[in-house]
């Protein structure tokens, strides 16, 4: 049994302090990692331009990084494969807000976006006149997503809003002149959603204007494998990601309780187990097995596991 926690490891600044509430919050989770033979890996987020959740569920589809693309480039095929399919790249945007500082904008949670399906389709209303001549064309696919069509040969190097999202938009937002037709035409569309109605109706219900669509996907289709049969605990995924560590507190005893009743005796899995934790730059994986008849009667041995929870892998 495979059993995925995004979100599982914390930030390395909070995870020493977090670790020492791990016992009293999460007392089976504890048991298991004081147990299990870990095997830690580093994650760099750039790099592979998606989330190491995303990373996963990518890998565990088949996917391959096509050459000049990152590994998050196949979620365009990923997130669409329930619609035909024609060979070509697919790329996604993204309907997104942007937060502007006084030196810095940040692209807000896509998930804490609460899209709904007649806002997209206004919003898409608007704009759609604004792709014609561009080499560009949009297809809405759901209210939080459309997908892209870019002009031949462009093939931008770009991250899913999921690893952008908390971050530097600078840090991400490449100002090269082989993207400046998109950034003339998403100038043009984020001036067509000032003061849109959607907008006020949006402010009016308390969540974040839509202004701005963030770019991303690129891989060709691939035949996606099938899912296994993992569990996913998904529970930390959005408070680690957004730094909110009392949120991440608040979400361990739900989490906990689905481990609980995998526990057997010693309060160790009931059946050979691997524990995969996630997190932003690391991520751990845990073999735990169940202990013999007679190993059973004695307290099982304690492994330093803070050794890696609170350290670069």
């Amino acid at each position: 049994m495979l059993i995925v926690i995004p979100g599982a490891l914390p930030a390395l600044p909070v995870a020493a302090e977090l670790a020492k509430l791990l016992p009293e919050r999460a007392p089976a989770l504890h048991v298991w990692l004081q147990a299990g033979a870990a095997r830690a890996q580093p994650y760099d987020l750039r790099a592979h331009g998606c989330t190491a959740f995303e990373a996963w569920q990518l890998r565990r589809a088949g996917h391959r990084p096509e050459a000049g693309l990152p590994l998050g480039a196949g979620l365009g095929p990923l997130l669409t494969q329930d619609q035909p399919q024609d060979g070509e790249p697919v790329w996604l945007a993204e309907l997104a807000h942007l937060a502007l500082g006084a030196d810095q904008a940040m692209l807000a949670d896509p998930d804490q976006m609460d899209l709904r399906a007649e806002e997209s389709a206004a919003l898409y209303d608007t704009v759609r006149p604004l792709f014609d001549g561009t080499g560009f064309a949009a297809e809405p696919l759901d209210a939080r997503r459309w997908r892209l069509r870019l002009p031949e040969g462009l093939r931008p190097a770009t991250a899913s809003p999921l690893a952008v999202a908390g971050h530097r938009l600078n840090d991400w937002w490449k100002q090269d002149a082989e993207t400046r037709p998109w950034r003339r035409l998403l100038n043009e569309i984020q001036m067509a959603w000032h003061d849109h109605p959607v907008n006020e109706a949006r402010a009016a219900r308390g969540v974040a204007p839509v202004n701005a669509l963030w770019l991303y996907g690129g891989a060709r289709p691939w035949r996606i494998a099938p899912p296994g049969q993992e569990l996913i605990l998904d529970g930390l995924d959005a408070p680690q990601r957004a730094g909110d560590w009392a949120a991440w507190l608040d979400a361990l005893p739900a989490l906990d309780a689905q481990l609980r009743a995998r526990s057997g005796k010693q309060g160790l899995p009931g059946a050979p187990t691997e524990l995969l934790l996630l997190g932003d730059d690391r991520s751990v994986a845990l073999t735990l097995k169940p202990r013999g008849s007679l190993l059973g009667w004695l307290p099982a041995p304690k492994k330093n596991w803070s050794a890696w929870w609170s350290h670069p892998a």
